[in-house]
């Protein structure tokens, strides 16, 4: 699975730093990154799509395994989950907070601010995610006519 982070040319957006907290598989997690790419490798289950779903989650406010309740991305035995990305947008600092706790409303605050609606927040960090089933997808386009 890959993960990108992409806007207009002009437009840069980095992630710093992401924090995870009872999310899917990762109990607590703290990642740095730098521009450079990031190689995650592991045997299953180790929580190498979670982190990937993290950072989904993060842009579109949902899971990128789509159709499930929210409170699925729950660690289980947990009562919440909570995830923190800091970004740099165009230069300046952008703090992208998550959290849900069972049977509430998910709550999405942007440098400490909570949005009213969810719509707020999308387009803001826009993403491609590509998942091993995309590349039947890709695979066939390389062969078209058109």
């Amino acid at each position: 699975m890959v993960c990108y982070l992409r806007r207009a040319k002009k437009d840069k957006i980095i992630l710093e730093h992401l924090s995870i907290h009872d999310h899917k598989n990762i109990e607590e997690s703290q990642l740095d990154f730098s521009n450079n790419v990031h190689y995650y490798v592991g045997i299953n289950s180790m929580g190498k799509t979670d982190l990937l779903d993290a950072i989904y989650y993060l842009s579109f406010c949902k899971s990128c395994t789509g159709g499930q309740p929210d409170s699925l991305n729950i660690r289980h035995g947990k009562d919440f989950f909570m995830l923190k990305g800091q970004y740099e947008l165009n230069g300046q600092p952008e703090e992208i907070h998550c959290a849900l706790k069972r049977r509430t409303k998910k709550q999405f605050r942007r440098d400490g601010k909570e949005y009213q609606r969810l719509s707020e927040h999308i387009g803001l960090l826009p993403l491609v995610m590509l998942t091993p089933a995309d590349s039947v997808l890709l695979h066939s386009l390389s062969y078209s006519t058109y």
